[in-house]
């Protein structure tokens, strides 16, 4: 047996070496004919990177500096004349520094010019520009001198007569000089179009002659392979099929001579691929554990945000109910206290000075025990109001001015304790069939939230109500405030329960979210929110003239305060 693999081997080995000498000697080739073609490749674009390197480092700096030169001649004649507008010392002050330092850069701008130009026209043009330079800078340091001892006649005259001829003749010599050194460009990039032709005809031709190459070498490759595989390119492919359909069990037959052919090969891969199907059905299994462990771990994360968010909700809730129990209960215990020294004072005369001071003090605790015992009693109405019924107590047809003035009477007293304004600019004829208790509970909401989280740190401000009516048989209502804007990152909570910036001082995060559930409930329409930190906030309600449902039991306590 291990006679006959030996044998075998060297026979495999004999037939290969037949394709490997062919195919080396075929690759060599194309291996060289493709570094031939890289080097000459690489030749003609150095020479063309040269050609153009050549054109940008001589000939566009020359441009750019006669640019400088035409730009600073110009600040300078801008500056001389503006100096004689503006007759006062900065201005004269302002104008020379701008003299001075355009004249620097142009004679700096010239005499790089002057290292770079070396064609006979362009040093003659270069000459006469520096003739006129040196007479024009002669001119202007006597017109800054004239300047300086307030000869302005003298000055206005050496700029009309001297000045201006020499800066005409300057901008004559530097438009002459851009067309010679457009010429210039023109040249080199001839000479730049030219190296591109040059490199590129000589890269096709070699890039066709390694495509023909290639075409031959694949053909007598091809033709060598399937002389080499015999019968089995048929047989193979259909083995090939079934484990691509997931037979995994058919057997190979193989010769003794299959032993390192395709056939061999796709044996082993099937035994591979064998072995790593069972290890895919363990890993699932596993991975399957592994899902079902994280949906229960991803159940008892849920129960416990649950748990965490009814926790803090419980402790605002406490923390905003705290303040007034506490305030009751300290008045309550202020009249234990003078009900004891009253029981006291019972036991010797009493004056009627001390009985004044008791019932003062007694009716100034009672208020306060009945005052903030209301607000408590305010806060759990509030509260239930969320899981009360969205519908309100009846249907009728009104005007929507006269609604949202009423509603702004009924605020006016508590705004009149703030420097706050309130506006309403509404149309006279929109008419509406639809539920003005819980609108007017919607505007109070919105006003009142806008009192209290608008215009913090401010002493005044202005609230607007308007409307408008729309085609498609709505009306568009807004509430809108010009204070200090609602952050991005908390305009997307601004109608979930309980959100507030203010819990625990005055806020009870109610009041937007129930206008959202009687907007978009009980009055059948949409609400949405506009605002940028420091421009204000705009509530827009789109609401149909003829609101949805049937007359209902009030549910929505119209006085209900955010």
């Amino acid at each position: 047996m291990r006679h006959s693999l030996t044998r075998l081997g060297s026979w495999r080995g004999h037939g290969r070496a037949g394709i490997g000498q062919r195919l080396a000697l075929s690759y060599g080739a194309i291996i060289v004919l493709l570094v031939a073609l890289s080097g000459a490749a690489v030749l003609k674009l150095g020479a063309l990177s040269e050609t153009t390197r050549q054109a940008l480092q001589q000939e566009y700096p020359k441009t750019v500096l006669i640019s400088e030169v035409n730009s600073q001649l110009g600040i300078a004649a801008r500056a001389m004349r503006n100096a004689l507008i503006f007759n006062e010392d900065a201005q004269l002050a302002q104008a020379q520094a701008e003299i001075a330092a355009a004249q620097q850069r142009m004679q700096v701008a010239l005499a790089t010019l002057g290292e770079r130009v070396s064609d006979p026209l362009g040093r003659e043009l270069l000459r006469r520009m520096q003739v006129v330079h040196s007479a024009y800078s002669i001119n202007q340091e006597d017109f800054i001198g004239l300047l300086n001892q307030h000869r302005l006649g003298e000055a206005r005259n050496l700029l009309i007569v001297d000045l201006h001829g020499y800066q005409t003749d300057y901008f004559a010599l530097l438009e002459q000089f851009n067309q010679h050194q457009g010429a210039q460009m023109l040249a080199a990039s001839r000479q730049v179009e030219q190296a591109y032709l040059d490199a590129r005809r000589l890269i096709v031709a070699l890039a066709g002659l390694a495509l023909l190459l290639s075409v031959l070498v694949t053909v007598a490759i091809t033709r060598s392979l399937l002389h080499r595989l015999g019968g089995e390119p048929e047989y193979a492919a259909d083995i090939a099929r079934r484990i691509a359909a997931g037979d995994l069990h058919s057997v190979i037959r193989l010769r003794p001579a299959d032993h390192g052919s395709l056939l061999y090969a796709m044996d082993q891969m099937r035994a591979r691929l064998i072995e790593r199907d069972d290890a895919l059905r363990h890993a699932n299994a596993e991975l399957q554990h592994s899902v079902d462990v994280l949906h229960q771990m991803q159940g008892e994360l849920v129960s416990s945000e649950k748990l965490a968010a009814l926790g803090a909700l419980v402790a605002g809730v406490a923390h905003e109910l705290n303040t007034p129990i506490g305030n009751g209960l300290l008045a309550a215990s202020t009249i234990q206290d003078v009900t004891r020294d009253m029981e006291a004072k019972l036991a010797h005369p009493l004056t009627r000075q001390a009985l004044h001071a008791y019932v003062g003090e007694v009716h100034a605790a009672a208020d306060i025990v009945l005052r903030n015992l209301g607000r408590a009693g305010d806060l759990i109405t509030s509260f239930k109001q969320v899981a009360v019924d969205r519908e309100s107590s009846q249907r009728r047809r009104f005007l929507l001015h006269e609604v949202v003035s009423e509603i702004c009477l009924t605020l006016q007293p508590s705004l009149r304790k703030t420097p706050f304004l309130l506006q309403a600019e509404l149309p006279q004829d929109l008419e509406m069939y639809s539920f003005p208790g819980p609108l007017g509970q919607v505007l109070t909401n919105l006003i009142n939230n806008a009192v209290l989280h608008a215009f913090e740190g401010r002493d005044a401000g202005l609230i607007r109500i308007g409307a408008r009516g729309l085609e498609s048989g709505c009306v568009e209502l807004w509430v809108s405030d010009d204070g200090c804007g609602i952050p991005a990152e908390h305009l997307t909570h601004v109608f979930e329960p309980f959100f507030t910036t203010k819990l625990g001082h005055g806020g009870s995060g109610l009041g937007l979210h129930i206008a959202f559930n009687i907007v978009t409930g009980v009055l059948g329409g949409k609400i949405r929110i506009v605002s940028q930190p420091g421009e204000g906030t705009t509530l827009r309600m789109t609401l149909p003239r003829h609101a949805p449902g049937a007359d209902v039991a009030d549910a929505v306590p119209i006085a209900a305060r955010p």
